[in-house]
């Protein structure tokens, strides 16, 4: 339907843009309010005049006003740029939840063509949990010793119930056929050498079926001439057999079957590979074949364990097994149907019946199909274009093949008149057929997790016309395969590049809004006002008379200046950066027009600019705002940005200002306004990665690809935490996401620089006479950096010599010490002039210190299962708890969906209790509803083991799980591991929540002076 443009008869205008309203209706205040002392309205009247000015004035700011959003929030450069508008591959996707956002995960990742996300085993047991995978290590559960154990027998000899672990999930991947080097989910290569004019065909198979076996690690030992000892070549069971042995590790040897495709040229391969340099290529061709296979597992890796979901973990990657697949069928064709193409068109249908094909399609090809950007965008950010859900939920690697498909899949095609007799068998990997899966009629069952391949050597398609059967020739028979290879090009995964991934953001027609021109431009000639200057030689009295209506229109100009101001800072204003104003005022300094000082800039008073943009107190940020107006007024813009997507503060407001209320309150913290706007401005800015990521866990890969090899990073460097940790930390205000250490563990010294700046300078703090007992008092030093009873301000006497007066007089100084008063252990390494100032100074620092050290620390008992290489001792695992009084299932696992959460109880907030339940609530809350957490509170002496044992254990845990997975882990590697396993279990046995000290009380004593109160405090003092 084409759009009718026309002009409308009747002007209809909003009431901010309507001139002859906006007069009418100043003319009734006037008349309401003023018609004591004025009855002459009419338009020679400078009041009059002065109401129509106005109202003119204010159809101009109605018309900036209703311009479109982009409009008013486009910056100069022609972009929206305030940070509170994301787009929709930013907001609308999410990291990988579901088992379809892993499959197109996966899929995605340059070399793989598809991907499956199955659970461990298919089989389950009675309570209907899937058993645990045959690599994984047997754990049971002994009831009568109240312990995990290895053995499967408890000591009255009685069967133990095996331990299924849950969460973890079997990743099968389908690599894609490279152009040189063949089919990359196998070992086999297929290979070809030129023997007098003509190609000879061979398929080579190693003496290993896993790119992962320790022997094809020696590929790279044995691809050139002279890295090979002794070879054997001999002909067996109509096969060629190499044996090739290492020159330096004659134990080293590889074994080799060549199969020709015709068996007549079984001599002529042998033959071939009689020498050195031709086993040396197909060598140099599987390590080339091994070197693409691990580099597209690395990406794999790398890709997984980005978007790990939290208490969840993977299996080692493997690549898909294949089983083939015969039918035996007779098909009618009609009459003059190309047999050829009905051929290739059958073979084509049992194809897509037992691989469904999924492909990449562009953003506008699935806008064309209909689908909303909520639906293109739902999932993962993908590379190479977007995968169609349906396609990928038909692709699954089927548990079973229906006769019935097949045969609606062939009655499809044209020219196809019946199908009969259709008969279906699967093949071994010996190319035997498995019993129970022979000539079924109806249904052929699979495991589920390998993948069905046509076999169209092993089958036979018999087509008729007019009931009677015909054989295709040879020639027909090739140009069948070719057209089939057609068919299969066409519908192949093809990645796409270079295409638009994301829907394109909104540009806006950028406008100085904030330009102002004086309304005194606007009177009549004979008012002396705007360009219109009185002349010299006017009276005293009128110039003067002209100078006061100056300064009453200023108001005006002010005002509506200021309007403008506001209207071009809305892009600010609903930004997420920070900001320091959010009335914004508009000093006229210049004319705009003619780029003179401003008409009533002769009115101002000498600090009418730093008042208008300061303010005139201390307590004020501008002429038109306060600090406590402008808290306000910015609190409530971030609350709009967050309310747009559900999201509040609220709690965590109320939550603060009960804390800084409580009588335990938070030490030396306060709750500053400004930390909360810096809080929200910080959860907005991160949004769609906040949102999105919010289920991960930890990366404990944490390693870049570069080139053939991973980049290990530092795990306590930077921020690298899981989804769900960043996520939690903003809500509870901690902006200091990394790793790092929360308890101080540096070696003992005499002095050191503190974790904090203030006035951008480094803290140094020291020990107060070093050569007694350091040792002691670093660690007490260490223990209570963070408790404010210990700090106290001393004063020193200083005799000085005045350099003006050159007489000697007395100054104080001022110190800040750490230890019992008078009793100093350690001090700050700076002197103050008077106390008040020591005094803030401290406040800074303890405020500081608590910001720095806040963090905590979550262990998912998934990564602490045992694995094969643990198989005897019990201290390997976790403790559980099987005695009547506390029998229950979630207490017979505690590796499945369970996280510990680890956090210095003796920080100045993390003491409140007030703030501790409504922590406890956010972990709880942003955690999957499936997740069971423990909660631990801890002091100095557990936070520092089980810190430097967590260190210790993630930093190894990679290199032990990448080892493990690609069998290359030695006993050495496993000991080094298996000692921080041993030392992280032990310190997380260890952790005691510890509680603020309450006071008993008697009937003189307040209750409000911290009582105690049973499984909030602990005892202190009468």
């Amino acid at each position: 339907m084409n759009p009718e443009y026309y002009i409308p008869s009747e002007r209809v205008l909003k009431p901010s843009q309507d001139y002859d309203f906006l007069r009418k209706e100043g003319l009734k205040h006037i008349e309401k309010l003023g018609n004591t002392f004025w009855t002459d309205y009419n338009a020679h009247d400078p009041g009059v005049t002065i109401l129509e000015v106005l109202s003119y004035v204010i159809t101009e700011l109605g018309y900036r006003t209703d311009f479109d959003m982009k409009d008013l929030l486009t910056s100069s450069g022609g972009q929206i740029l305030n940070g509170s508008f994301f787009t929709a591959r930013e907001i609308m996707t999410n990291a990988a939840l579901t088992e379809l956002d892993y499959r197109k995960l996966l899929i995605d990742i340059e070399g793989v063509a598809n991907a499956w996300y199955l659970a461990s085993r298919k089989e389950t047991d009675t309570l209907g949990y899937h058993l645990p995978h045959p690599a994984e290590q047997k754990v049971y559960i002994n009831v009568l010793s109240d312990k995990l154990s290895f053995e499967s027998k408890d000591k009255n000899n009685k069967s133990l119930e095996q331990l299924s672990v849950r969460g973890l999930n079997k990743i099968i991947v389908e690599l894609d056929e490279d152009l040189v080097l063949g089919d990359l989910n196998t070992t086999e290569l297929k290979f070809a050498f030129l023997s007098s004019s003509r190609w000879v065909q061979v398929n080579i198979t190693p003496d290993f079926s896993s790119w992962n076996d320790p022997k094809a690690f020696l590929l790279s030992k044995m691809d050139k001439p002279f890295k090979i000892k002794n070879k054997k070549v001999e002909i067996k069971n109509n096969t060629v057999v190499v044996t090739v042995e290492r020159t330096t590790q004659i134990n080293d040897i590889l074994k080799f079957t060549i199969e020709p495709f015709d068996l007549n040229e079984l001599q002529l391969v042998k033959d071939h590979f009689s020498t050195e340099k031709p086993i040396c290529e197909f060598i140099t061709l599987m390590k080339d074949k091994k070197t693409t296979v691990d580099r597209t597992f690395r990406n794999i890796q790398q890709k997984l364990h980005q978007n790990r979901n939290l208490t969840e973990d993977f299996l080692c990657v493997e690549t898909i097994k294949s089983v083939e697949i015969s039918f035996c069928v007779d098909v009618e064709l009609e009459a003059e149907t190309n047999a050829v193409e009905a051929m290739a068109q059958i073979q084509m249908a049992i194809e897509k019946i037992l691989n469904p094909p999924v492909r990449f399609y562009t953003l506008s090809q699935l806008m064309e199909q209909g689908l909303s950007s909520t639906e293109i965008f739902l999932g993962p950010k993908l590379e190479h274009g977007f995968l169609n859900d349906d396609e990928l939920r038909k692709a699954r690697l089927p548990g079973s093949i229906h006769a019935s498909d097949i045969i609606a899949a062939i009655m499809e095609i044209k020219g196809i008149a019946s199908v009969e007799n259709l008969l279906m068998t699967a093949y071994n990997s010996l190319g035997q057929p498995i019993t129970g899966s022979m000539n079924q009629k109806w249904c052929l069952h699979l495991s589920g997790e390998e993948k069905p391949l046509f076999s169209a050597g092993k089958s036979k398609i018999l087509l008729f016309q007019k009931n009677i059967p015909f054989l295709l020739s040879e020639n027909s028979q090739m140009m069948v395969d070719q057209k089939v290879q057609q068919l299969k090009a066409q519908i192949r995964n093809y990645k796409l590049y270079s295409v638009q991934s994301d829907l394109p953001v909104p540009k806006g027609q950028f406008y100085q809004l904030n330009e102002y021109y004086s309304i005194q431009e606007e009177f009549p000639v004979n008012y002396g006002l705007g360009a219109n200057e009185i002349s010299d030689k006017a009276p005293e009295k009128r110039k003067a008379q002209v100078k006061q209506l100056k300064a009453y229109l200023h108001f005006y100009d002010q005002l509506l200046a200021d309007f403008f101001s506001q209207l071009y800072q809305a892009k600010n204003i609903l930004g997420t950066d920070p900001i320091s104003y959010t009335y914004f005022p508009n000093y006229l300094d210049k004319n705009p027009k003619t780029g003179k000082d401003f008409y009533a800039k002769e009115v101002y008073r000498t600090d009418f600019k730093n008042a208008l943009l300061n303010g005139e107190s201390e307590f004020d940020i501008s002429l038109e705002e306060s600090q406590t107006v402008f808290n306000d007024r910015r609190n409530r813009a971030l609350d709009h940005l967050m309310a747009r997507f559900s999201e509040s503060f609220n709690d965590y407001v109320f939550m603060m200002y009960k804390v800084s209320q409580d009588s335990g309150g938070m030490g030396e913290m306060s709750f500053q306004p400004h930390d909360l706007i810096q809080d929200k401005e910080a959860f907005l800015k991160n949004y769609a990665e906040i949102s999105s990521e919010r289920g991960l866990g930890i990366d404990y890969l944490n390693a870049k690809i570069n080139g053939d090899e991973f980049n290990y990073q530092d795990f306590w460097k930077g921020d690298h935490r899981g989804g769900y940790e960043k996520r939690t930390a903003r809500l509870l205000g901690i902006n200091n996401l990394g790793l790092r250490d929360i308890a101080t563990e540096d070696e003992v010294q005499t002095q050191w620089t503190l974790p904090v700046k203030i006035d951008q300078k480094s803290v140094v703090c020291e020990i107060v006479k070093p050569s007694v007992d350091l040792e002691e008092k670093w660690k007490w030093t260490q223990q209570n950096l963070l408790n404010t009873e210990v700090y106290f301000i001393d004063k020193r006497t200083y005799t000085v010599t005045n350099k003006i007066t050159k007489k000697k007089e007395k100054e104080d100084r001022f110190f800040i010490y750490l230890g019992n008063d008078p009793k100093k252990i350690a001090t700050i390494d700076k002197t103050f002039k008077s106390y008040d100032e020591a005094s803030k100074f401290l406040y800074q620092l303890i405020q500081a210190l608590n910001e720095a050290y806040e963090n905590f620390y979550c262990l998912e008992h998934i990564l602490l299962r045992p694995f094969p290489p643990f198989n005897h001792d019990e201290e390997d695992l976790l403790s559980v708890c099987l005695k009547d009084d506390c029998k229950d299932e979630a207490n017979n696992d505690p590796y499945s969906f369970k996280a510990t959460i680890v956090l210095p109880g003796y920080l100045s907030r993390f003491k409140n209790m007030t703030f501790r339940r409504y922590a406890e609530q956010i972990f709880r809350q942003e955690a999957p509803a499936h997740v069971l957490l423990k909660i631990c509170w801890v002091g100095y002496e557990d936070m520092l083991n089980f810190q430097k044992a967590y260190k210790n254990w993630i930093e190894n845990y990679r290199h032990f799980r990448l080892k493990y997975c690609s069998k290359t882990l030695i006993k050495k590697d496993f000991f080094i591991f298996s000692q921080h396993h041993k030392e992280l279990i032990k310190r997380l046995s260890e952790l005691n929540t510890i509680y603020p000290e309450g006071n008993l009380y008697d009937c003189k004593l307040s209750e409000t002076t911290n009582p105690i109160v049973l499984g909030n405090t602990s005892l202190g003092t009468l």
